[in-house]
């Protein structure tokens, strides 16, 4: 039995797509939520651990695309499929660099849904054809740029610094980036000065330029 989890704002495609996994003799629902933050409140009560979550990227609150390192990380070995109505290449280029392991454009079609688990469930990555396109002329303009200057890692940022530094990147409030990795306020106000102290910046916007290599290394 493979276990699904669903992560979707829309009544109908979530009401959808529950109906079909009920369908389906070898595919199970785990929970199904409007929210990230929905999710959040009732993860340690749902107590089973999903193989795949089926996540919008365009949702009210927390946005998808933060949610992914967050999903990931709690729950050990999960595939995250993406599925998105939104075309933009540098959406598909962040959720996959954020971790994603498959990225959906809607609409599609139900009868294909579960060929792309079944992708997942080998090893294997979930991208159509015109994702696909977008993503390598992405990583060709990247190669062409020589790609970013530093990885934050090469600050000597901590492992939980990466993190949050990740989501202030993604555009995450203090409060939201503590809800997504279960830390206080106060935790994560002292991780980002410590982020500041080790990068020779004091205000965000710095740290912004500094680490996506707009500012010259002091």
């Amino acid at each position: 039995m493979y276990l699904i989890g669903i992560i979707e704002d829309k009544i109908r495609l979530r009401q959808t797509l529950e109906s079909y996994i009920a369908m389906e003799s070898d595919l199970s629902l785990v929970f199904s939520c409007n929210s990230v933050e929905k999710w959040i409140s009732l993860r340690e009560e749902a107590g089973i651990v999903p193989d795949c979550v089926l996540l919008d990227i365009g949702l009210p609150g927390i946005s998808g695309l933060d949610a992914i390192s967050v999903i990931s990380g709690y729950y050990d070995g999960v595939k995250i499929l993406v599925i998105s109505g939104n075309t933009d290449p540098h959406i598909a280029w962040q959720a996959m660099m954020n971790g994603a392991n498959g990225f959906l454009l809607k609409p599609f079609r139900l009868a294909d849904l579960k060929h792309q688990i079944e992708v997942l469930k080998s090893g294997g990555t979930v991208l159509q054809p015109e994702t696909i396109t977008n993503l390598m002329e992405k990583a060709r303009a990247i190669y062409k740029t020589g790609g970013n200057n530093d990885s934050l890692a090469d600050f000597g940022l901590t492992q939980r610094e990466v993190q949050v530094a990740e989501l202030l990147l993604n555009g995450s409030s203090y409060k939201e980036i503590a809800v997504l990795l279960s830390i206080s306020y106060t935790t994560v106000n002292e991780h980002i000065k410590n982020m500041y102290k080790k990068t020779n910046v004091n205000s965000k916007t710095a740290f912004i330029n500094r680490v996506s290599g707009n500012a010259p290394k002091i």
